[in-house]
């Protein structure tokens, strides 16, 4: 195997302008990387050091922040890729030739995707005219999107000419869980006769929920753009484009436009997505890919319709849990795709997303926002015992959020984070049956009770070194142990009631239209202040309240409708 690597690395340059004119491609590349060969084996893999890279040809790279890496969640061709490391503070993080391309830079392409679960990391691509002096971006950055089931090519048309070189950046500073791999560069010749413009797309990719069509155009005057439905590349043998192309499921458009005297445009590629509608927690969860003791990822986007309430948020990662009456979901958020200010309590619908068996733990990758519907509602818990935090990954209870009475903890001292706690119920102990996972808890440094409690906390199947995985209790935060009020987000017309400064400082100017009562609650719905509003405009004083957030309702004195509406106190 390491004879066959040398081989296809050593003379794959010479032989690629042969096979790429016999195959598919317009665009030959003249320079050719796929980190196989035995000089990047030897460069120092699991090192994220920076440090000089000689390959097979005895030309120079610089890699910083960078590994060398084959492992299960590595997305890669071949045998191994290059991995560019999320969590470090690195600016520099980055693959760099240290030796100019001589008869000029056409196009760079690379195939790149989130390492494991990780989502978000940003590509950059820079050129040099100057020996690496000074750099000049090749374009906009591609972020890499969760994992799904194909790496993602990247193509950066520059055409310059002379002595030329590139480094490939992964951007964004300190950024946990937005790890990249890249895989197979290829860089062409300088063209002078140019590149036909590369096709765009209107509407452009994204979620929908009705039938489209997609107009595909080029700024080349006269172009012929030709288009493949099937995630195949288009040659001269594909569709050509004539009319806009209608669309009512999920669809990859791939197009690249062809002009007499030029060279063809870089590939333009559009995903097309039609969530699927799903109405309860517990459909949803039976959508989800099987079980395989590792992760497993699914493509498809679900769109939850139903109501479901947030019932616990660790602002690590973005988590959140949602339940309804059917079941739960554990939401896992790296890139932020669902809004700022979704709290505890609120209650959302329209969620989207593909879904992941991690490890059996069933997980909602979010692919845009929610919709939020209602404030301060009840979380209703479901009762438990020890007993039932067993190994089974299709337990019913995973996410839900659960309450064990009268247990004890076996340890003593304080709360840490990302701790196991074994519990004692009755006269049986249970190991390692709690676990802090959460990195922004309230009861963290807490002493540990040493006498019999109630816990309330949502259920994830976790394991980690030295504990097997199984079903465990995460407690909620100490402020999340009041169970909402159950209020709508309204029935009111907005438009009737307006409410200013929003953040306030000492005080907030109501206008109502008709007498109302008004009532403030705390984040986690408790009532603090009760008065009457009259009809027009009412100035309510906040100068005692501490600064936070806050819910506002206003009840309508004659037809007893209700508006909810948050209030920040600076």
């Amino acid at each position: 195997m390491r004879i066959f690597t040398f081989l296809k690395t050593t003379f794959l340059s010479s032989l690629l302008l042969v096979l790429f004119t016999m195959g598919s491609f317009a665009q030959d590349c003249t320079l050719f990387q796929n980190f196989e060969n035995e000089a990047w084996l030897q460069s120092g893999n699991g090192s994220y050091t920076q440090r000089t890279v000689t390959d097979e040809l005895g030309r120079d790279w610089i890699v910083s922040g960078v590994c060398l890496q084959s492992d299960v969640n590595d997305r890669k061709h071949g045998l191994q890729s290059i991995r560019l490391r999320g969590n470090t503070t690195d600016g520099n993080c980055r693959v760099e030739m240290d030796f100019d391309k001589s008869n000029g830079i056409g196009v760079v392409s690379f195939y790149y995707a989130s390492y494991s679960t990780h989502s978000g990391g940003t590509i950059a691509l820079y050129y040099s005219t100057n020996g690496g002096s000074n750099w000049v971006s090749a374009g906009d950055p591609v972020v890499s999107p969760a994992w799904g089931s194909e790496m993602i090519k990247a193509n950066f048309p520059i055409n310059i000419q002379g002595n030329v070189r590139i480094k490939i950046v992964r951007e964004g500073g300190l950024a946990s869980g937005t790890t990249v791999n890249i895989d197979d560069l290829c860089l062409t010749d300088f063209n002078p006769a140019g590149y036909a413009a590369a096709p765009t797309f209107n509407p452009p990719g994204g979620s929908y929920t009705n039938p489209i069509s997609v107009t595909i155009s080029s700024s080349t005057p006269d172009a012929t753009i030709r288009y493949t439905l099937d995630g195949t590349d288009p040659v001269l043998s594909s569709t050509t484009y004539s009319s806009p192309v209608p669309l009512s499921e999920q669809t990859t458009i791939k197009a690249r436009a062809w002009k007499e005297g030029m060279e063809p445009s870089t590939i333009s590629t559009a995903n097309y997505i039609f969530p699927q509608g799903v109405t309860t927690l517990a459909a949803l969860r039976e959508l989800a890919p099987s079980y395989n003791n590792g992760t497993n990822t699914g493509t498809t986007v679900f769109t939850y319709t139903g109501e479901a309430v947030v019932t616990h948020i660790q602002p690590y990662r973005n988590v959140k849990y949602i339940q309804d009456p059917t079941g739960a979901m554990y939401i896992y958020d790296q890139a932020g795709s669902i809004q700022a200010g979704v709290e505890v309590g609120d209650k959302v619908t329209n969620v989207s997303g593909t879904l992941t068996n991690y490890f059996g733990m069933v997980e909602l990758i979010p692919t845009g926002a929610c919709e939020v519907i209602g404030y301060l509602q009840k979380i209703k818990t479901t009762d438990i015992t020890a007993s039932q935090l067993d190994f089974d990954h299709s337990n019913p209870i995973q996410a839900k959020v659960v309450t064990i009475k009268n247990v004890l903890y076996m340890q003593t001292g304080v709360f840490e984070n990302g701790k196991y706690y074994n519990l004692k119920e009755g006269t049986q102990v249970h190991d390692s049956v709690v676990y802090t996972d959460n990195y922004d808890t309230d009861y963290i440094g807490d002493p540990i009770p040493t006498i019999l409690v109630n816990i309330n906390g949502v259920i994830n199947f976790k394991g980690g070194s030295g504990f097997a995985t199984k079903n465990r209790i995460v407690p909620l935060n100490k402020s999340n142990n009041v169970i909402g009020t159950g209020e709508s987000i309204n029935n009111i017309n907005k438009s009737a009631i307006t409410l200013s400064p929003n953040p306030a400082n000492s005080f907030v100017n109501i206008v109502t239209d008709s007498p109302m009562k008004l009532e403030i609650f705390s984040l986690i719905g408790n009532l603090i202040s009760i008065e009457n509003l009259y009809e027009g405009k009412n100035t309510v004083s906040v100068s005692e309240l501490p600064a936070g957030l806050y819910f506002i309702k206003l009840t309508d004195k004659n037809s007893r409708e209700t508006f909810v509406q948050k209030l920040v106190v600076q």
